[in-house]
């Protein structure tokens, strides 16, 4: 084969996967559109900026809906029609079952590292091993699912993401407050 020839095939090779690759990006922003997370950013701005903002509004978009909106039972809101319950009205909405699930949850060292990586952001099982090399991952496993069957954690069933909830983020701030403050009256 000439050189000439080796050079033309070359050249169609790298034209063909650019190809790809624009298809690729079609079907993706198609598929960001039909999910509502689109930004046209119109011809002015490179497509690489195009690309970091959806991906931010991606991101932010899953954060949301995982973390906020959805729990792990689906989604649930409360709402008051006249007035605030009672003390006693709340009292007797206690599940001591549940309560001491989760107070158990946070009772280990290794949970609430997990609980403190996951507030940044949500981190895949590697990314987790990485920042916390003390625990295996047989033991990181376990512990996460401690977490989620407390309601603490949910994993995106698509992605296999960890994301802490919002009972999960008032729980760990609950937990460093109340340690904080026997740590200021054990000093006086």
């Amino acid at each position: 084969m000439s050189d000439e020839l080796k050079e033309e095939m070359k050249r169609l090779k790298e034209e063909i996967a650019n190809l790809r690759d624009q298809i690729e990006d079609t079907t993706e922003r198609r598929r960001r559109r039909e999910r509502g997370i689109y930004i046209d950013v119109g011809d002015r701005i490179n497509d690489y900026v195009a690309d970091v903002m959806e991906g931010v509004a991606e991101g932010i978009h899953g954060e949301l809906e995982k973390s906020i909106f959805i729990g792990p039972h689906g989604a649930k809101m409360r709402v008051f029609t006249h007035k605030e319950p009672s003390l006693k009205e709340v009292e007797k909405e206690i599940n001591f079952a549940k309560v001491s699930k989760v107070m158990s949850a946070l009772g280990h060292e290794h949970r609430l590292k997990i609980l403190h990586e996951l507030m940044r952001r949500g981190r895949y099982m590697n990314e987790l091993q990485e920042k916390l090399t003390e625990i295996t991952s047989s033991t990181l496993s376990s512990h996460l699912n401690v977490l989620e069957e407390a309601g603490l954690v949910v994993q995106e069933k698509v992605r296999g993401r960890y994301l802490i909830t919002i009972p999960g983020r008032s729980a760990y701030k609950m937990a460093k407050r109340v340690t904080q403050s026997l740590e200021r009256r054990n000093q006086k």
